[in-house]
């Protein structure tokens, strides 16, 4: 087995075997991909903070902490569902792969990358799941913080009471 090191050697090493043929485009591309999947997912968390704060602010603004009724679960509803969906972006853009980690090169002068590509590939699949769903929590809260936002207008307007 070698280290991380040696395998750059060797893949800079004139006359290295590469399989499966066009690996390290392959793998260029798999990090390609998880590099957009870490910026769509960092983006997305910022927007989760942004909402998180606004309801907070409405909601205290609103007094509908204070109070029981519709206003308040609405607010807690969008500060959880934005939350979870916080929660998926860091598990999209958490770096936890160790870079050529499961390239094996146990044959001198030969580079298996079989192992990496599957290990980014699978990488790159739960990544887009946890994407895919953090990004409909978000898209679900966005109504559910107008509904609040519009629910604690009235009930500010009608001295707290939204019957």
């Amino acid at each position: 087995m070698c280290d991380l090191l040696q395998k750059l050697e060797l893949l800079h090493a004139a006359g290295t075997q590469v399989t499966p043929p066009h690996a390290t485009e392959i793998v260029k591309t798999l990090y390609e991909i998880l590099t957009i999947l870490d910026g769509k997912g960092l983006a997305l968390l910022a927007f989760d903070g942004i909402v998180v704060a606004a309801t907070t602010f409405v909601a205290e603004k609103g007094d509908v902490f204070r109070r029981p009724g519709l206003a308040r679960w609405l607010a807690i509803l969008v500060i959880v569902v934005s939350l979870a969906a916080a929660a998926l972006c860091l598990g999209v853009s958490e770096v936890s792969y160790s870079f050529l980690h499961y390239v094996e090169c146990s044959v001198p002068g030969k580079l298996d990358y079989a192992k990496e590509i599957n290990h980014l590939t699978t990488l790159v699949d739960w990544r887009t799941v946890y994407y895919q769903v953090a990004w409909t929590f978000s898209i679900i809260a966005i109504p559910l913080f107008l509904i609040m936002f519009s629910v604690s207008l009235n009930w500010s307007k009608h001295g707290g009471s939204t019957k």
